[in-house]
């Protein structure tokens, strides 16, 4: 079998699988994902440990929330950092259960995107599926870095500094590769819906059997039926937890550098410059998980490329006409292929929505920085 870009999969499924979560036993040649009692174990061990682990984060930061203060913060700012701290925790435990819970699904899933990929044969989407990965670990080391500077500027605990760097640094690295998966997902789904657009165009060229196109029907039915089911049921419930988190922690820096860098707390010139370029910087990695999940609309143009291909065919009467016909009414569809189990579209206008949904955020934060403001100016008389 050729090199293609299921096979760029095999070093993020490992780092997956380093993770604890979809362990498998993958041959890649015969297109087979197995499972077995080890891996299984193996799954359920991680599961309790980052159980056991994220109890005793709630836990700590329950009877002992002074140790997540920020000393450069204000009361608002440090109140919104536990709680992005606490959900953190609770949303990636979360997506470890889901991924645990439905692990059996999650291997068919990738058995057919492997057989499918192995259809298409194409090597055109390999290097930009690798991009993906990579850029991925790229921001999870500058996120680390920055993290660590700017807890340490915040004047934060050097005892809770490591739990706060563990708990993002871990969250980050977890759910980027899920997303990272969904998006090489999405990468063969479109190679595989140009590899039958294609198949489609030149069969219409040279041919009019109803039994070769009821053939290419059939499996391009068996696609859109993975885009829309399997696809959608598997990665949906995770997408939103994921999406919900990064909405909460988004705001984090640009709120920092709104309520303490520009209020004058460091007063050095290369200090405020220095600093303001971390808190610019802070959300920065999150913000590329929701562009790599939702900033393109390939999919979905690619599936509407095909109703366009078949709704200009001339009719000529035969039984061609019918099938395309029914083709069409099965497959003209509205709603969006992929999505994040019904509840918003995983595309470029969401992505939109999404950031003007951060903005309204970071505007209520400030209002309650200013209504804390007033409260204390208030209690001095």
């Amino acid at each position: 079998m050729s090199r293609n870009a299921f096979e760029e999969l095999r070093v993020q499924l490992r780092t997956l699988r380093w993770l604890g979560v979809l362990r498998f036993s993958i041959d890649f040649e015969k297109c087979l994902v197995r499972e077995n009692g080890i891996e299984e174990r193996i799954a359920w061990l991680y599961l309790i440990g980052v159980f056991v682990v994220t109890c005793s984060l709630l836990s700590y930061s329950w009877y002992y929330p002074h140790h997540f203060v920020m000393g450069k913060h204000n009361s608002t700012g440090n109140c919104y950092a536990l709680i992005n701290v606490r959900c953190c925790a609770i949303f990636t435990l979360l997506v470890y259960i889901h991924l645990y819970v439905r692990r059996c699904r999650f291997a068919s899933l990738l058995q057919s995107m492997l057989r499918f990929n192995q259809i298409a044969e194409s090597r055109s989407g390999s290097l930009r599926f690798a991009f993906p990965y990579y850029l991925h670990l790229s921001l999870f080391v500058f996120c680390m870095l920055n993290y660590g500077h700017g807890y340490w500027a915040a004047a934060v605990r050097w005892t809770t500094m490591p739990i706060y760097l563990l708990q993002y640094g871990f969250a980050y690295l977890i759910l980027g590769q899920v997303v990272v998966l969904f998006a090489g997902f999405q990468q063969i789904l479109l190679s595989i819906l140009k590899y039958y657009n294609e198949l489609i165009l030149e069969n219409l060229k040279t041919c009019k059997e109803c039994q070769r196109f009821n053939e290419i029907f059939r499996k391009y039915n068996q696609v859109m039926w993975l885009s829309y089911v399997e696809i959608n049921y598997s990665f949906g419930l995770l997408l939103l937890p994921i999406t919900g988190l990064i909405l909460l922690l988004t705001p984090s820096g640009p709120f920092y550098l709104v309520s303490t860098i520009f209020e004058g707390r460091f007063r050095q010139t290369w200090r405020f410059a220095f600093m303001s370029l971390t808190a610019l910087l802070w959300s920065v990695p999150w913000v590329a998980l929701l562009v790599l999940a939702m900033g393109t609309n390939a999919v979905q143009k690619e599936a509407n490329k095909t109703a366009k291909i078949l709704a200009k065919v001339p009719r000529t009467g035969t039984g061609l006409d019918r099938m395309i016909e029914k083709f069409l009414l099965k497959n003209l569809r509205q709603q969006p292929i992929l999505t994040a189990y019904g509840f918003f579209a995983l595309d470029k206008s969401t992505l939109f929505k999404l950031f003007t949904a951060i903005f309204t955020y970071m505007v209520i934060l400030v209002q309650f920085k200013e209504m804390e403001i007033t409260t204390k100016t208030t209690n001095k008389f």
